[in-house]
């Protein structure tokens, strides 16, 4: 009585399709999994190896120089000298995008409010300048207030 039982249980098909599926889907796993472990090692390798390159590449601010027509407002009431201003705006030059930004914020509030020294100008000066040779803030700005495009009497000049 059994073994009839047994015997058609062996015979039957309709699990087989099954039973398929389920190890297809866990060799094609496996197969990922595999995958995703022997790239690993290699995008670490990669990654490093980017990373030491651009460590070793330097921003390249050629192409910004010093202008001395942006300090035009301070030189013809002489409050700086032009090695004074170049030197202001290497050190400018220095800061970091938006240490640049924070500083002209900053030194634009207090020049509309008239707490800037006449050094304090000089330096918002060639913070401006580079500012403005780096294209951080928009053009119509810097010439308001310190008169880069020549046109008109800039803030700057009634701060002074």
């Amino acid at each position: 009585m059994m073994i009839p039982a047994i015997m058609t249980y062996l015979q039957d098909e309709r699990g087989v399709v099954s039973v398929d599926w389920t190890a297809l889907s866990a060799g094609a796993i496996g197969l990922a999994l595999a995958t995703a472990g022997m790239l690993t090692g290699a995008f670490d390798i990669m990654i490093s190896r980017v990373d030491g390159e651009l460590r070793e590449q330097q921003m390249n601010d050629g192409f910004i120089q010093f202008t001395s027509a942006h300090f035009e407002p301070l030189y013809s009431e002489n409050l700086i000298e032009a090695s004074v201003a170049e030197g202001m705006f290497d050190t400018a030059n220095d800061l970091l995008n938006h240490d640049i930004l924070n500083t002209l914020q900053e030194g634009l509030e207090a020049l509309e409010a008239g707490l800037l020294t006449t050094d304090e100008v000089a330096a918002l000066t060639a913070v401006a300048s580079v500012a403005w040779q780096r294209n951080l803030v928009p053009d119509h700005i810097l010439d308001y207030y310190f008169g880069f495009d020549g046109n008109e009497t800039p803030r700057v000049a009634g701060a002074l």
